[in-house]
């Protein structure tokens, strides 16, 4: 086994911050916001009417790219350390590595499969 020494208490800490911190990133943009704010733009009729469809197009490239890559990342980050630790424990090395890798193709495509078919909930296989 290798030198890794886990507090399983703090590192369910941090991950349970984290996760409340993820949860309050992914209501930041909301349906009933964006639709407030071009609901703010129609008093110009002819004088405001692009700019509604020039913010919409802001938004959707923001919130398709940029904001989906982040809860990727926080959540495939989430997921992956939690499951590479419980193997860590366990002395399962191998799996643990396998849970990290894993980690970080769904941060990038977003695809968490892996960890719904063979992840651990609350720390159970």
């Amino acid at each position: 086994m290798s030198g890794w020494k886990i507090d399983p208490a703090q590192l369910s800490t941090a991950l349970e911050n984290t996760g409340t911190a993820y949860e309050a990133l992914l209501g930041v943009v909301t349906e009933q916001g964006i639709s407030d704010i071009f609901a703010g733009l129609t008093w110009g009729a002819q004088y405001t009417q692009d700019v509604p469809i020039a913010l919409n197009e802001v938004l959707t490239e923001q919130q398709n790219g940029n904001l989906k890559n982040v809860a990727n990342h926080i959540g495939a980050g989430i997921t992956g350390v939690g499951n590479a630790a419980y193997e860590l424990q366990v002395g399962n090395e191998s799996q643990a590595a396998t849970f990290q890798a894993e980690m970080l193709a769904a941060a990038d495509d977003g695809d968490f499969s892996y960890f719904e078919q063979h992840g651990h909930q609350g720390g159970e296989a």
